[in-house]
């Protein structure tokens, strides 16, 4: 007796299962809760437009004059090194 409960419990909930599978999407009733040719989010999230903004003056103008200074300052002082340096290196010699 057993047995035939089981099989038949078993046999029930496959059928069932199946018959869920294969059941229409739309019943009486509810033919107009299903979107599925145009879903609807939950949730409409609006994409932000990004505004360009000028830069400060500090990046146009600061950094720029700030990196030719530093320019001038490296030739400066290659320039003065070789200078010292060749006046010092090379020496006439008088007899």
């Amino acid at each position: 007796m057993k047995r035939f409960l089981a099989g038949i419990t078993f046999l029930s909930i496959i059928t069932l299962s199946n018959n869920a599978y294969s059941a229409p999407a739309t019943f009486k009733g509810l033919e107009g809760i299903f979107y599925e040719d145009d879903p609807i989010p939950a949730i409409v999230i609006e994409e932000e437009v990004e505004v360009e903004e000028d830069s400060a003056w500090t990046y146009r103008f600061l950094i720029p004059t700030s990196v030719a200074i530093a320019l001038l300052v490296i030739i400066g002082n290659v320039v003065q090194y070789f200078r010292q340096v060749t006046r010092k290196r090379y020496k006439v010699i008088e007899k």
